[in-house]
């Protein structure tokens, strides 16, 4: 055998004795006197739902491309809700002009943190807003931004 070889498994042998000697004192000690805690619980949801929302010419892994607060006409305008706390629904995605209602989507929220999008060709200038409504009719976020 060459040295590095026995120098391996002098270390080796040594290794196992002080791990079988750890495992024979574990096996000496008594039993715990105390239960084992419980496994920690899931964190605790607030029950309000929100939503975080953002205006932009697309849509890339699940996040919001030239975000801006105004766009030219004939722009496909992309707007994209983190929707939190409302796992299991379905939310809209209100579009209006000058307040006046245009058009909705009604999308699906999938977990208790949801990316969802929705997007309109706009050719028409004005002020555009597109607001986040939830199952309740409640307004869970909103974005505002207009088009030249």
């Amino acid at each position: 055998m060459t040295i590095i070889k026995k120098l391996i498994a002098t270390i080796f042998a040594g290794s196992m004795l002080i791990g079988g000697a750890a495992l024979a004192d574990d096996a000496k000690k008594p039993p715990a006197t105390q239960p084992s805690p419980p496994p920690p619980a899931a964190a605790p949801s607030t029950g309000a739902a929100a939503a975080e929302v953002h205006a932009g010419t697309g849509y890339e892994k699940h996040a919001i491309v030239g975000e801006a607060e105004s766009f030219p006409s004939g722009t496909k305008v992309f707007v994209v809700s983190l929707v939190t706390g409302a796992n299991g629904t379905q939310v809209k995605h209100v579009w209006k002009k000058d307040g006046a209602e245009l058009w909705s989507a009604t999308l699906n929220v999938g977990s208790n943190k949801w990316t969802t999008s929705s997007r309109r060709v706009l050719s028409k200038a004005g002020s555009y807003e597109v607001s986040v409504v939830g199952a309740d009719g409640g307004e869970l976020g909103k974005v505002a931004f207009t088009i030249q």
